[in-house]
């Protein structure tokens, strides 16, 4: 059998599979479109569009035949679209948790442009859908773990702006689908008009941060936009420091990212004790305190329990969520302030330990976070103390 005849038989293998899956993508589609909004709804994103399409048939085998050895892995693909380009991070991080994700899949268009060009922006991965949260109602893993993703199916996610998005569909249109080789001014023109969309995309980000500082400027009843809740939501959402340490933490504690009931009011409870009353004190508090609060959260910390709330709710499942970097450098920074916490839920005799934590590891600027977490470990209260008499003085010396 020659190389021609071996490459048709794996074209014909794979349009069995799609037409085998294709009513099962098709069920798919419209409810994993409706779990991202979801999704991305509860994390508080307001901007944004998603949307699920199943390929062709005649797509498919054009593609499957330019590489008969390669899998498709996009029959079921889906495009979030931000608005905004400072959201596509925490956008990616909670769609990432409805998927179990090819790491190895992941790549930043934009990345792969000389440093001189402009061009096509996305960032892409492929995931398997676990049966367990199989929104085709696919049967849950009896065990409660993760599903095998052999017999998974398979979704090719694009996040991009709206920006970047009208660029890529009109230039595919114009320069993939025309019968003749197009012109070089016709480069040209494609090239400037993606340099003037990126700028676009950056000056977007800008209006939106000075708008948000014109709402705060005035009274703090001026609605969610505006006052204390306006200046610290847009100070984890926008500021790149502060998406970085989520990220940072997130990834040190090894715990998945989503949406964490009570956050918000906890963050707040924190952020207000720190003393940082407007956004210029959060970001001059942030800057000083952040390294602090990493090794806080290494040291202190829970992850086979709920990250902030351990005791209150000890059967929680940890959970990272948008803003914890910000967290535990105000806890941190009021920690070692000596400044009371008074609306907080975590217990008194807790939050004593954390200040021994946090002053000890202020104290001493090169010692490990990890070996602090060890002897901490060793001698803090087991997880669900609500009492604080239950709650003895520890010493890390």
């Amino acid at each position: 059998m020659d190389a021609r005849d071996q490459d048709e038989q794996l074209v014909a293998a794979e349009l069995a599979r799609y037409d085998r899956e294709l009513r099962r993508y098709r069920r798919l589609r419209s409810r994993i479109e409706a779990d991202f909004a979801r999704r991305l709804e509860g994390a508080g994103f307001r901007y944004f569009q998603v949307t699920a399409r199943v390929k062709s048939r005649e797509s498919f085998e054009r593609k499957v035949r330019r590489a008969p050895d390669r899998e498709v892995s996009d029959i079921l693909g889906v495009r979030v679209i931000a608005h905004f380009e400072g959201d596509l991070p925490a956008m990616e991080q909670v769609v990432r948790e409805a998927l179990i994700v090819d790491d190895d899949s992941w790549v930043d268009k934009s990345e792969l442009l000389p440093i001189d060009a402009f061009g096509y922006r996305s960032v892409q991965f492929v995931g398997h859908i676990p049966e367990a949260t199989d929104p085709a109602g696919g049967a849950a893993d009896p065990t409660g773990g993760a599903a095998e993703t052999s017999d998974a199916p398979q979704v090719e996610v694009q996040l991009r702006t709206a920006l970047s998005d009208t660029w890529s569909e009109l230039e595919h249109d114009f320069r993939y689908k025309s019968a003749r080789q197009l012109p070089r001014e016709v480069d040209r023109l494609f090239a400037l008009s993606a340099a003037l969309l990126e700028q676009a995309d950056e000056n977007l980000d800008r209006i939106r941060r000075q708008v948000d500082d014109a709402r705060t400027a005035g009274p703090a009843t001026r609605g969610d936009g505006g006052g204390e809740r306006g200046y610290i939501g847009r100070f984890i959402q926008y500021d790149g420091d502060s998406r970085t340490l989520d990220q940072i933490v997130t990834a040190a504690l090894d715990v998945p990212f989503g949406v964490v009931t009570g956050s918000g009011r906890e963050l707040r409870s924190v952020v207000r004790a720190a003393g940082w009353h407007r956004y210029e004190a959060l970001v001059d508090g942030f800057a000083e305190y952040s390294e602090l609060g990493r090794r806080l959260a290494i040291a202190c910390a829970r992850t086979t329990n709920d990250l902030l709330l351990s005791d209150a709710e000890p059967l929680r499942p940890a959970r990272s969520f948008r803003g914890i970097g910000t967290y535990w450098t105000a806890l941190a920074a009021a920690l070692v302030g000596g400044e009371p916490i008074r609306e907080s839920r975590v217990p008194d005799g807790r939050l004593a330990e954390f200040r021994v934590v946090a002053t000890y590891l202020y104290e001493n600027p090169d010692v490990s976070a990890l070996g602090v977490r060890r002897r901490y470990g060793a001698v803090a209260a087991p997880v669900g103390t609500l009492d604080d008499a239950a709650f003895a003085p520890i010493a890390l010396d």
